[in-house]
Formats: structure tokens, C-alpha cells, sequence
């Protein structure tokens, strides 16, 4: 191999402090550039951030699910969607915010399902912790029952879930009525 095949490059001390000089220059702009598009994405999140629904968007879900249940069982046989429990639940999230009170009677009528069934799906609700009785110097069958912290804590979380399935984000044009 003759010399003329052989690749040379000439190294001198100007060229790499050059280079160098070059390649700081461009890591600085890279990262300005970056730290822009983080701050505009940032700003993004900050305009569209999801806010947590209030209390009284989530009691009227609820209520829109409870009169969505009852209705279907005017329409269905309701044997066919039998979920004591999940009406039960409903019941005590979104009737005491109508006014309605329930008692362990009620919340059987209330879930529309016969006294001894609701009194089993009851026990099976306070035994998971998910609602109580109280006060305890009445009549068992007049004691009013509610959600317990952990109760409304898990309606809450689900409620929370489908709010936002329904909840465009960010939101359309059309459901922002513009």
C-alpha cells in the first residue's frame, strides 16, 4: 500500500479546541431546547390537568346509575341483573344526598330486594366494612345505616373512574359547548 492510499488527518491542537468550542455549543442549544419543550409540555399538563370531581358531581353520577337501575327493572325482568350489593351501595352514596335517609328496612326496598335477601347482603356489606348501623338503642329494623369512611372512600375511587370515562380530556369542542 502506497502512501497516497493511506488516509491522513492532519491533528492540531486548533482543531480540537474548535470541535470542541462546536460540540459545547450545540449541547447547550440542545438542552435550551429541551428546557423549552418541558416547559411547554409542562404548561400543557397544567391546562388540561385533570381536577378531581367534586362530591356533588359524584353523588349525581351515582344517582344517574341508581334511577338507570331502577328504570331497567321496569322495563327487564330484573331477576336477570341481580346485584344487591351495587344498588345498596349506590343507595347509600346518592339517596342521603336527595334527603332520603335509610334504614335497614329501606335499604332492602331501596335495592328492591325482599327483607331476608337484603338483610344477607347487608351483613355481607358491614363484614367487608363497607357500611354500618347505627345507633344501636333502636329497633334493628329502624336503625339507620350508612357508608363507612372506607366505604365511601372505594365508591368515590370508582365513581371517580367512570366520571372521567365519560369526561373527555382534554375536552372537545362540542362538549365544552363551543
Amino acid at each position: 500500500m502506497s502512501r497516497q492510499d493511506q488516509l491522513f488527518f492532519p491533528q492540531s491542537d486548533a482543531v480540537r479546541v474548535e470541535r470542541t468550542a462546536e460540540d459545547i455549543r450545540l449541547q447547550i442549544n440542545l438542552r435550551l431546547n429541551l428546557d423549552e419543550v418541558a416547559e411547554v409540555e409542562a404548561q400543557q399538563l397544567r391546562e388540561h390537568a385533570r381536577r378531581r370531581p367534586t362530591r356533588r358531581q359524584l353523588t349525581h353520577l351515582a344517582c344517574q346509575i341508581y334511577d338507570a337501575r331502577r328504570a331497567r327493572a321496569r322495563v327487564l325482568n330484573e331477576e336477570l341483573f341481580g346485584e344487591p350489593a351495587w344498588d345498596m351501595l349506590l343507595a347509600l352514596y346518592c339517596l342521603p344526598a336527595r334527603g332520603e335517609l335509610l334504614t335497614v328496612t329501606g335499604l332492602s326496598y331501596a335495592a328492591d330486594v325482599p327483607q331476608s335477601t337484603g338483610l344477607r347482603w347487608q351483613d355481607k356489606l358491614r363484614d367487608e366494612g363497607l357500611i354500618e348501623r347505627g345507633p344501636t338503642d333502636v329497633d334493628a329494623r329502624k336503625q339507620m345505616l350508612r357508608l363507612t369512611q372506607r366505604g365511601r372512600g372505594l365508591m368515590e375511587q370508582y365513581l371517580t373512574r367512570l366520571f372521567f370515562c365519560d369526561t373527555p380530556v382534554p375536552p372537545h369542542p362540542e362538549a365544552a359547548g363551543g
